[in-house]
């Protein structure tokens, strides 16, 4: 079984999101920035605990704020999904794909890709209840769940998540390591830019919300980018041979 390398893997990423720009940046913009963009500007706004609440009281309101943003949460979330679905197609067809194929791709697979987000969740939720490890290694052992499914076409998820399985066998928890890490960095990086705008606009009424939103709703699109871009790297490299160089 092949040893995942993380060196290789950010390099491919890189290599991955420097192809087909023009047109994995268009899918971006359209089912990854614009709908986190709306929610940012026109969905429900939150309730802000107020000094001197107590935890059960705090509790409730985020509760409160789950719930009213539920649906369009869930909105997002699935435009993200066919989004995301149309640019790995794009990195991972072997012969060239136009932005309506992938797109088309993406739409037919949908109901495969919803079924393989809630099993994955379901496990991984599973998992951590059972001393947390698990759920870690799990996020490992499925991190190409998808890819594999977008890649070979598979229509049953139980399958795309057997393909995961055996593709990182042996390799969980380096590559759970690897997303970590990733996700260390553009959560850090998030952060920043989010204190240093509020700091600057606010981020209640006015320019403030505009430039709040835009900001975190570019930083959503762009991570979400870089992590479709880092899974292809890592079902690339653990696949077969000879894929690591298709955009070379």
């Amino acid at each position: 079984m092949r040893k995942f390398d993380m060196a290789a893997a950010w390099d491919d990423a890189r290599q991955l999101m420097r192809s087909y720009t023009a047109l994995t940046v268009a899918i971006a913009a359209v089912f990854l920035f614009l709908p986190a963009l709306a929610f940012a500007w026109l969905g429900p706004a939150p309730v802000a605990p107020t000094e001197g609440m107590g935890i059960d009281q705090i509790v409730r309101i985020y509760e409160q704020n789950m719930v009213q943003s539920l649906v369009p949460r869930i909105g997002v979330a699935l435009a993200a999904l066919i989004g995301t679905a149309a640019i790995l197609r794009l990195w991972l067809a072997r012969g060239g794909v136009s932005v309506g194929e992938s797109l088309a791709f993406a739409l037919a697979l949908f109901p495969t890709l919803i079924a393989i987000e809630l099993l994955t969740s379901l496990a991984f939720a599973l998992g951590l209840l059972l001393l947390i490890v698990p759920g870690l290694y799990l996020v490992g052992r499925l991190a190409v769940t998808v890819p594999a499914a977008i890649d070979r076409g598979i229509r049953n998820p139980i399958d795309a998540i057997r393909t995961s399985w055996r593709l990182t066998d042996d390799n969980g928890w380096s590559i759970f390591f690897f997303l970590l890490l990733v996700t260390l960095v553009i959560g850090i990086i998030s952060v920043i830019a989010g204190v240093v705008t509020m700091s600057l606009f606010g981020a209640e009424t006015g320019a403030g919300k505009i430039v709040s939103g835009l900001v975190g709703a570019a930083f959503i699109a762009a991570g979400s980018f870089v992590s479709l871009a880092v899974s292809a790297a890592i079902y690339r490299q653990l696949a077969a041979e000879g894929t690591a160089g298709v955009f070379e």
